[in-house]
Order: structure tokens, then sequence, then C-alpha cells
């Protein structure tokens, strides 16, 4: 089986999240399927480590999006003639490289699925902006065409597959979940790094990824200044994205509250490092607010912590409960409010000595159902459905 895939993924903003197109390629590779994958820019720190179509844009406020469309069709059209693909995986941007091969009735034309990995905007309520009502619309417009014209959908998750097949009226078995997966080599519990002198003798939490405000980050460090035990220390690593500044208003609280010497903030690393600062914490956190962004998302870095055999306390909400269930692995918040990340932040500690029992709970989800093999299967089990759906 040959995939053409196109995501709009781009090697200076999407650092970040390359690492779950990489380790889906490549498990591809492993069940003998060849994917070729478009990427935008040239990856000088070799963070995709494999060949991919490269698309080049335009680094300037609006003429991105339109510098993308432009090369990104241009160099989708060459390689569809040229490789023949049997699956064309796009996603919201790229959907419309569909046109107009995908409105012509052939039965030999390849399948054409769109991976939108979450919603495209915010649930719309009084305080939506503009923007999220263009995107809204811009959403509908998607979903209706692929709905039409398209063969499928993958998502995150089940619970935005249970949106888009109520609210778009998509058939559930064209519309398919694959999520965030491991690889359980590199992350595993098996890897015990000492810890470096400034966390010696600390117990230690640890949030990796994007500093941002929506992640529950202001009110952990609240938290860490309402508990009265100097063992007590926060470990972040990452950074914001462009154009927001909440690394520097963390840096500011951090200072605000005399935290220095309890809360670490240090620069991004390469994604191949994570798991040597995973072992160095005594528990994960992430005290996210539950708003529907992150019901409907699947974040990798939880995947990573339970597969360490991490303890998480995290939000009482859907996307945490849809992995770990009620086991020993998460400890729930009923808020993200800083009282209550403190009182879990102090029952973890003072049952520290049972945390790593408990983490082998999390490794035990993750082998049964979040490696990237399982997520390579999930993607395969759809496009298998498609195609049988396809000759009927």
């Amino acid at each position: 089986m040959k995939i053409l895939w196109f995501p709009r993924l781009q090697t200076d903003i999407d650092k970040l999240h390359i690492t779950t197109w990489r380790e889906m390629c490549k498990e591809l590779g492993r069940k003998g399927v060849n994917a070729k994958i478009a990427i935008v820019g040239y990856d000088d720190g070799n963070i995709f480590n494999m060949p991919y179509i490269r698309i080049a844009v335009i680094k300037k406020k609006f003429l991105r999006l339109f510098s993308f469309l432009i090369d990104g069709y241009i160099k989708f059209a060459i390689n569809y003639f040229s490789f023949k693909p049997d699956v064309i995986i796009l996603d919201i941007y790229s959907i419309w490289f569909s046109f107009p091969l995908a409105i012509f009735n052939s039965k030999n034309k390849p399948l054409f699925i769109v991976d939108n990995r979450t919603p495209f905007y915010n649930s719309l309520s009084q305080e939506s902006t503009l923007l999220d009502v263009l995107m809204a619309s811009y959403t509908k417009l998607c979903y209706w065409y692929c709905n039409l014209f398209l063969h499928g959908m993958t998502v995150i998750t089940e619970h935005y597959r249970q949106q888009v097949c109520k609210n778009f009226k998509f058939p559930y078995s064209a519309v398919g979940v694959w999520g965030s997966g491991v690889d359980v080599e590199r992350f595993s519990q098996k890897r015990n790094n000492n810890k470096p002198a400034f966390l010696k003798g600390k117990f230690v939490l640890m949030q990796h990824g994007e500093i941002s405000y929506n992640r529950g980050l202001f009110e952990t460090i609240e938290a860490i200044s309402m508990i009265n035990n100097k063992e007590v220390c926060l470990l972040l690593i990452g950074d914001s994205v462009a154009g927001s500044n909440a690394k520097e208003d963390i840096k500011q609280l951090i200072k605000k509250l005399k935290l220095e010497e309890r809360v670490y903030l240090l620069p991004p690393v390469t994604h191949s490092e994570i798991p040597k600062y995973i072992s160095y914490c005594d528990c994960a956190i992430m005290a996210y607010p539950d708003i529907q962004y992150w019901n409907n998302n699947n974040p990798i870095k939880l995947i990573e912590y339970i597969s360490m055999g991490k303890v998480v306390i995290c939000t009482d909400m859907w996307t945490f409960k849809n992995v770990m269930d009620r086991k020993k692995c998460a400890y729930y918040l009923s808020n993200n409010n800083a009282e209550s990340i403190a009182a879990a932040i102090n029952y973890c500690y003072e049952n520290r000595e049972f945390l790593s029992e408990w983490g082998k709970e999390g490794i035990e989800i993750v082998n049964k159902g979040y490696t990237w093999r399982k997520q390579a299967e999930n993607l395969l089990g759809l496009i298998d459905q498609l195609q049988i759906d396809a000759r009927k």
C-alpha cells in the first residue's frame, strides 16, 4: 500500500508536534506501507529524520498560508501522478488539494481521507471572537465537502468522533480514531537516570511541552507557593509558541512568589532527551482547565508519563479518564485551582513510597492501547473498512 500524506506540518513552528508523524511513518513502514509525507520547510535539526516532500513557504503573516497552498498543490499534483498512491491523507488546510480529483466517480481513484487532529476552532459562546465564527464556518464547509466527496476522516479522540458524526452527519464507520502513542522501549520505567545535583533530595513534579496559559501552569506554580515544604519542586521544560508571552509571564510569577529555588524552567530539549527528564520526576502534573479543547485532545505527554510508570496529577475530565479511567496511576483534581492542586501534591508526597507501584497500571494501559504500533493499526483498520465500502 502507498500513502501520500499532506498535513500542514512545519519544521519551524511544529517542532513539538513532528514526533507524531515521524513515529507513525516509521510504524507504517514496519507494516510494509510506503508512506510519503510532505512537510513545510527544511529540517535542519534533523527532527523528522527520514526523507520527505519539502514544501517552501514565505515566512510572513498571511503569505505563509497562501504560499503553502500554491507550492503544496504543485507538489501534491507532481507526486499524485508519479507516486500513484492508494490512499491520500490531507488535513483541514490541504483538503482542497483533492479538487478536482476527488469529485470524479471512478473506481480506480485512491481513497481520500481528511485527518483533523483536533477541532479547528474554540466552541462558540457569547465570548466567541470573529475569528472563532469564521473558523467555525470554514470547518462546516470543509466537513460538508469531505462528507460529500471524500471517503472518510480521522480524529484524535472518540469524544470528537461522536461530535463529528452527530453535528456533521458523518456515517460512524467513515470516521476513525488514532491518537497519541509512545515508543515503549524509549519511554520505559526501566530507565532510571540519577537526578542532577539541583534535584537531589527533592520531590519533583514535572510538565514538558508548550508553555501556555491554558495548561494549568500558573495555577500549579501558585500551588507550589502554598506548600510549606522545600522538598517539593516543579520542573518545567519547553517554550511558548511564537507571539505568546506565556513563558515571560511564568518567569515573572516565579520571581514574584520567590520560587526560584523550587520552580525550574528549562529550555526545550530534543524528544530523545525527554525520557531522561521524566525519569527524574516523582509525579507528572497536568492540571489542565476542563474545557472542550482538551476534551477533544489526547496529549502525547500523558502517554509518555504513564509509559514510564509515573502517576499523573490531572483534572477530572474526559481526556484523562478516557485513557486512565479510575486506575491508580491517575490522581484526579476536582478542579484546577491552586488549592486543589496543592492538596493533590501533598497527598502524592505523603504517599510517595507507593507511587512506583501505582504507576505500573499506567504501563499496562500503554502496552494495551497506546503504542505507535496500535495507532498505526487503528489508521490501517479504517483504511481497510473504507476500501471495502468504496467497492460496494
